[in-house]
């Protein structure tokens, strides 16, 4: 959301409050400031009356203007097609410096003096409202020739870009943030001044007749009027190019202004597409059968909230125009819209999020504005369709509150903080409870914890005095409890070994989850509301949002980059559970004097022992791939306990593509069946531990997990344990390949002596002779 601070004090008086201060409110109140943008005007540019505009002698595309800068007149070669005689247009006198280093010098062009330029908007550093020159008018302020542009107050302005979250949609408005904004500063919002109508119009009813079906659930407010003359002005122009709302047409620019302002949603239709009975235009208020209520004439006009079919609307060149503000309850429009995927403009954004609901206040503003830049004749009077929106009453008891903020607030405090947000509050002395009526702008207040929030945010976190937690555990076990500490134990030993966590949304793109194979939420279970088009699901996998990561890391110029996280994710049905996963791209060290400055790309086994460091022993199964992230010749099933737990495996290279990034390894596996058990102690021996290698040959399509869980069954009691340490083929083996098998073995009892140790690699020999048929090599 953009304000300007200009803006704001059409609404509130912070005329003497300095932006920095204006900005740490607004981080205080959780409106949370991205950006602040001062815009100053260049020196010695000035107000220019355009005397006298002729052709260029030698140029068809240049003109030589006479222009009276105040203390005299100078000729100004000129460019722009749209400069004429008797315009009002800022002049960048010689010697001036415009934005981007841009000197104003004595020039001669095709053989004419020019002394001076007039300015474009982009060439003062504002953004651009027209193809040419800037013609100024007095919307900016009184305009007297000569004037610098630095004395304009509306020109020299400071911008505030908010951040909001999905439920303020109230402080989607210039009038909305003010009315935020004025409670810490303890202000008030300036009344709006309504000018009454003249009783000799004609009325509305005269030209429009509206019917209206008994299941709408939203609220209209239609005026007419005629047009003469629809126009903006210059700051109105400036203010839409600064929100990035500039529209061609200047009645949708008056209709966007207004919404921008006050936060009612606006349309405008034309009259004369309207079909017409007894020389009335024929209009009705339909739900359709998609369950949204629509606008209807001839065929259906638009969509509340959603959509205008384009050729209904009204322009400039309209002579009759039917102006409707509405209103949807947001979680309607948020449940219709998103399953029925339909084509919308911008309304949309603000209905979901909840827009104003006082329309008669925004109907009046736009007339207003009409009224101060158009020639048009406003029909009298309305025609309205209103609802009776349930209003939400909570009942909190001063008790629950101090409860909930660890602290007591004087409760005239916390009556006065609501009253001024909106709120209609009745405090009953003797209960010491409070019966609070939520306004309607203020959709998303819907429980004892919502006005808690609401309190605490115009007290301040800050001050609010921290308390040390008392926890008094009453179970001898707490899950909750557990599973933290479990997660911290795992966080600290991912850290401990190299890895960075990564933390993001448990919200994914679902088309990107197709598109990798990986499982979706189904459609009727999912996101009725997504904050974007691009998470607009819940996530299956926390590693495509770590990809992106490593994508912004491998950008910024890091050759290792290591991640983990703990999070959770949602099946096909929604149920969610936690998994831990682990990524890794790139270089597996740092550069450093022991690898020559030129470290080794990371491989399957080097991040495997990565992760075994951080999870404990686990054995690997050999598969295929489930989802199309993965590299089908590196990849496996991860195993604990005899229990798949996840898979690893090295990305697919045409991921590793898609996303730009080195060569990467990922594993996920599931967290709620990682090892939590305590160490056991067990027996240590005294004696030598002896190893011997078994180099066997065996089938090239065998295996080696078949020989694996044999041995488990028949290994001798002195087998402390044992792993494959080498694969080898070659052209004399033929079909077959050697493995070499290293074991271990220790007794409790004794030192093993040779013969020991031979007896137990004989009968492991003989063992694997008869079950596979396999010798030594």
């Amino acid at each position: 959301m953009i304000v300007t601070k200009k803006w704001l004090e059409e609404w509130i008086n912070i005329k003497n409050i300095a932006i920095d201060d204006i900005a740490k409110e607004f981080n205080s109140i959780g409106l949370e400031v991205d950006r602040i943008e001062k815009i100053q005007m260049p020196h010695d540019v000035v107000v220019g009356h355009v005397l006298s505009c002729e052709k260029h002698p030698n140029a068809d595309k240049l003109n030589v203007c006479q222009v009276d800068i105040g203390d005299k007149t100078e000729q100004i070669v000129c460019g722009a097609k749209n400069v004429a005689s008797g315009q009002m247009v800022p002049v960048a006198k010689v010697g001036s410096v415009l934005p981007g280093g841009i000197k104003i010098k004595e020039a001669k062009l095709r053989d004419i003096i020019s002394n001076g330029m007039i300015c474009s908007s982009t060439e003062l550093g504002l953004p651009k409202i027209n193809d040419g020159i800037m013609i100024l008018d007095e919307s900016i302020g009184t305009l007297e020739v000569g004037k610098a542009l630095t004395s304009f107050p509306l020109l020299n302005d400071e911008i505030i870009e908010l951040e909001l979250t999905a439920n303020r949609g109230d402080c989607l408005s210039v009038h909305g943030v003010a009315r935020d904004i004025c409670v810490p500063f303890g202000l008030e919002v300036n009344d709006f001044e309504i000018k009454e109508e003249d009783e000799a119009t004609l009325g509305v009813g005269r030209i429009l007749n509206m019917n209206c079906g008994e299941k709408i659930e939203s609220s209209f407010v239609f005026k007419a009027l005629e047009n003469r003359e629809i126009k903006s002005n210059v700051l109105i122009d400036l203010r839409l190019s600064l929100i990035g709302e500039f529209d061609d047409d200047p009645l949708q620019r008056l209709l966007t202004y207004a919404t921008h302002a006050t936060g009612v949603l606006f349309r405008a239709y034309d009259y004369d597409k309207f079909e017409q009975k007894d020389g009335k235009a024929i209009l009705s208020i339909k739900k359709e059968s998609n369950q949204l209520d629509a606008v209807f004439s001839h065929k259906r006009l638009s969509y509340v909230g959603i959509s205008q079919e384009p050729e209904e609307k009204a322009t400039t060149q309209s002579t009759k125009i039917i102006l409707e503000a509405n209103y949807s309850n947001p979680d309607k429009i948020s449940e219709h819209s998103y399953t029925l995927n339909l084509k919308s403009d911008r309304h949309l954004y603000r209905s979901t999020r909840g827009s104003e609901p006082d329309l008669d206040f925004g109907m009046n503003y736009l007339i207003s504005l009409l009224g101060a830049n158009c020639d048009v004749m406003v029909y009298a009077g309305t025609q309205q369709v209103a609802q009776d929106f349930k209003e939400e009453i909570i009942n909190l008891h001063a008790d629950e509150l101090t409860q909930m903020i660890g602290q007591e607030i004087p409760k005239n405090s916390v009556v006065d903080i609501l009253k001024k947000l909106g709120f209609r509050v009745v405090f009953s002395h003797e209960q010491d409870a409070m019966n609070i009526r939520v306004p309607m702008f203020r959709h998303d207040i819907v429980n004892k914890q919502d006005i808690c929030e609401e309190v605490v945010r115009i007290v301040g976190i800050d001050n609010i005095a921290a308390k040390p937690l008392t926890f008094l555990e009453q179970a001898k076990h707490n899950d909750a409890y557990a599973h933290f500490k479990k997660r911290q134990s795992y966080r600290y030993k991912a850290a401990s070994n190299g890895f960075f966590e990564s933390i993001d949304f448990i919200f994914d793109d679902k088309a990107r989850e197709e598109k990798y194979g990986l499982e979706v939420v189904d459609e009727t279970l999912d996101l009725a509301n997504p904050i974007t088009s691009e998470l607009n699901t819940l996530r299956s996998s926390l590693i495509l949002n770590m990809l992106d990561s490593i994508s912004r890391n491998t950008k910024y110029g890091k050759k290792t980059i290591p991640f983990f996280q703990i999070g959770r994710v949602y099946n096909h049905q929604r149920e969610e559970t936690t998994k831990i996963a682990f990524v890794f791209s790139g270089e597996q060290e740092y550069a450093q004097i022991s690898n020559h400055g030129k470290p080794e790309m990371i491989g399957f086994y080097a991040f495997a022992r990565k992760v075994s460091n951080v999870i404990g022993d686990f054995e690997l199964e050999v598969q295929k791939p489930q989802n199309k992230l993965s590299n089908p010749y590196e990849y496996a099933l991860v195993k604990q306990n005899n229990r798949v737990i996840g898979y690893i495996s090295r990305l697919h290279i045409e991921i590793e593509k898609d996303f730009d990034i080195a060569k990467t390894y990922i594993a996920e596996l599931d967290f709620d069946a990682l090892l939590d058990e305590k160490c056991l102690v067990q027996s240590y021996s005294n004696y030598q531990m002896i190893s011997r290698d078994l180099s066997v040959l065996i089938p090239k399509e065998m295996q080696y997990a078949q020989i694996k869980d044999y041995i488990n069954t028949i290994k001798p009691a002195e087998m402390v344990d044992f792993s494959a340490i080498d694969i080898y083929s070659s052209a004399e083996l033929g079909d077959k390949v050697s493995l070499t098998i290293k074991f271990n073995f220790q007794s409790h009892e004794k030192t093993l002596v040779d013969e020991d140790i031979t007896a137990n690699m004989e009968h492991i020999l003989d063992a694997l002779k008869e079950k596979f048929g396999i010798d030594i090599r």
